[in-house]
C-alpha cells in the first residue's frame, strides 16, 4: 500500500505546503528571486542565505525593477516581460540581466526565469547568479590569451633560431644524447655533410659520420661534452671528408641534447654555396688585378695578376708599400680614388696609368669599393689592363669636327700665331673636361692633377663656359 502524500506525486497532484514553507524552498532552489507586478514593479525579494551576493534587496521592494537594471539590460527585460504577459503566462525564454553596481556589491549578471503565481497577475522570478560561470568565463578567456602569448612568443623564439643558425659560418646540428637522432641542423653542416637536408633530418648522427677507430660516437661526444675541455672530436663522412665536431651537453623538455658545432678538419668554415672557396679562388687565379689597402694607401694583400701588372717578384714586396709607389699620378689618384669611394661606397671606373717596379707604365681602370665591415676601414681594388682596349677605343674627349673646322677656317685670315692660340685653347678645355670627369667634379683633385691652382682652375672653367654646363647637367 502506498501512502497518501505518494499517490499525491505520482498522480501528478502537489500536496498542500504551507506559505512560510514555500518562500524557504523558494530560497533554497534559487540564489534570487522576485516577486513583481505585470508592470515591473518589484513586490517582493527573497534571497538565497547561501548566495555570495551582498546587496540591500529589501529596498527594491515597491520599485521598479529596471532601475536596479544597466541601461543595456532594461530593454532584454521589459522585451521579455511584455511576451510573458501577453502571453497569459506561457513559458518563455529566461533572461540574463546585469545588476547596476553599488557600494556594497560590483554589477553582477543573474538568470531568471518567469513563472506564473496566483490570480492577480504577480510574476514569480528566479533568478541563478552567474558571477561563477562569468568568473569561469574571464579565466578561460585568460587562459586562452595566455596560451596565444607562448605560441607568438615560441614561434618568434623559433623564428630568431632559425635565422642565427642561418647566419652562422659553421655547421649546427642538434643531436639527441640518447639515440642520436639529428632534430635540427642548418644549411651549413649540410653542405658539410654532402647530403640534402631530408637525408640529414630524423637520421642518427652515426649514420652519417663515424670514429676512425670504430668507437663509439655518442659516448665520445657525451664524454667530452662532460668534461667542459672544449676539445674536439674527429670524425669521417660517408665521403670520406675528415670534420671536426666541437659538442655541448645540455637538457631539454627533460631529454638530454647535443649541440654540435661542425668545421672542417682545419677549422675553415664553410658557407652552403661554397662562396669562401670561390672568392679565394678567384683572387689568387684571377685575371684582373686585386689589391687592398688601408686610408693611407699602404698594401694589405695583393694577388698574383697584380704583381703581373707592377713586375714585383713575389707578394711580400709589395706588403706594406704604398700604392702611389704604382700609380700614375701618385697621391692625387689616390686621394681621388678613396674620397669618392668612402662618398658613395665604390667608385666603378677610374682610368689611370700603373707604373711597374721597373718603369714600365701600362693604361689600366680601377674599379674600387670601400669596405666599412671591420675595426680598419680597407678598399678594394680591382685592377684592369686597359692597354689593348686603349687601342680601339676612341676617346669621348677627342677635339670635335666643329672645333676642327673652326681652326682650319682660321686658314688665311689670321696669322700662325693667332691659330695656334685658337688650337691651345680647344685642347685646353678637352684636358679641363676630362681631369673634370675622371675626378668626379673634384675642382681641388682636378686642379692638382692639371698642375693648377684652384683659383686658376675656376677662371678656366669660366673662360669655357664649363660652369654652366656643368650647372645644367
Amino acid at each position: 500500500m502506498m501512502s497518501q502524500s505518494e499517490m499525491t506525486w505520482t498522480s501528478g497532484l502537489i500536496p498542500i505546503i504551507e506559505p512560510e514553507i514555500v518562500s524557504e524552498i523558494i530560497s533554497r532552489i534559487a540564489d534570487l528571486a522576485l516577486v513583481i507586478s505585470s508592470s515591473g514593479t518589484v513586490l517582493g525579494v527573497l534571497s538565497n542565505p547561501n548566495s555570495k551576493l551582498k546587496y540591500a534587496f529589501s529596498r527594491w521592494e515597491g520599485q521598479p525593477l529596471s532601475a536596479y537594471l544597466t541601461v543595456e539590460s532594461i530593454p532584454k527585460f521589459e522585451e521579455r516581460l511584455a511576451a510573458f504577459v501577453a502571453s497569459g503566462g506561457a513559458a518563455v525564454r529566461p533572461v540574463e540581466l546585469n545588476h547596476t553596481a553599488t557600494r556594497e556589491q560590483h554589477e553582477f549578471p543573474v538568470r531568471y526565469s518567469f513563472h506564473r503565481i496566483g490570480t492577480d497577475g504577480a510574476i514569480l522570478l528566479l533568478g541563478q547568479d552567474l558571477r561563477p560561470v562569468a568568473e569561469m568565463q574571464q579565466q578561460l578567456v585568460a587562459a586562452q590569451i595566455a596560451l596565444e602569448k607562448d605560441y607568438e612568443a615560441q614561434r618568434e623564439y623559433d623564428t630568431r633560431l632559425r635565422v642565427l643558425m642561418g647566419a652562422m659560418h659553421e655547421g649546427t646540428l642538434f643531436v639527441s644524447a640518447g639515440t642520436g637522432e639529428i632534430t635540427d641542423c642548418n644549411p651549413f653542416a649540410v653542405s658539410l655533410l654532402g647530403v640534402s637536408r631530408g637525408d640529414v633530418m630524423g637520421r642518427a648522427l652515426p649514420e652519417l659520420v663515424s670514429l676512425g677507430d670504430g668507437a663509439n660516437l655518442l659516448d665520445a661526444l657525451s664524454r667530452v661534452a662532460s668534461a667542459q675541455t672544449g676539445n674536439d672530436v674527429r670524425v669521417k663522412t660517408a665521403g670520406g671528408r675528415e670534420l671536426s665536431l666541437r659538442p655541448t651537453l645540455f637538457r631539454a623538455t627533460g631529454e638530454q641534447m647535443l649541440l654540435c658545432q661542425m668545421v672542417d678538419a682545419e677549422g675553415i668554415s664553410v658557407r652552403s654555396d661554397g662562396l669562401e672557396e670561390h672568392l679565394s679562388e678567384l683572387f689568387d687565379r684571377g685575371a684582373d688585378g686585386i689589391v687592398f689597402i688601408n686610408k693611407s694607401g699602404s698594401v694589405l694583400s695583393a694577388n698574383e695578376a697584380f704583381m703581373r701588372l707592377t713586375d714585383v717578384v713575389h707578394t711580400e714586396a709589395v706588403k706594406g708599400r704604398t700604392i702611389t709607389d704604382f700609380l700614375g699620378r701618385g697621391s692625387v689618384d689616390l686621394n681621388v680614388i678613396c674620397e669618392n669611394a668612402t662618398r658613395t661606397g665604390a667608385m666603378r671606373l677610374y682610368a689611370t696609368r700603373m707604373i711597374g717596379e721597373h718603369g714600365v707604365e701600362i693604361p689600366v681602370e680601377i674599379a674600387t669599393t670601400f669596405l666599412n665591415n671591420a675595426q680598419e676601414p680597407v678598399f678594394a681594388m680591382v685592377i684592369r689592363d686597359a692597354s689593348r682596349a686603349e687601342m680601339v677605343r676612341k676617346s669621348n674627349k677627342q677635339i670635335t669636327d666643329v672645333d676642327m673646322r673652326s681652326v682650319i677656317e682660321l686658314i688665311g685670315s689670321q696669322t700662325l700665331k693667332g691659330i695656334v692660340a685658337k688650337t691651345t685653347d680647344v685642347i685646353e678645355k678637352m684636358c679641363i673636361e676630362t681631369a673634370v670627369e675622371l675626378t668626379s667634379n673634384n675642382r681641388v683633385a682636378a686642379a692638382e692633377m692639371l698642375g693648377l691652382s684652384r683659383q686658376s682652375l675656376y677662371v678656366k672653367l669660366r673662360k669655357y663656359d664649363l660652369l654652366k654646363k656643368e650647372h645644367d647637367e
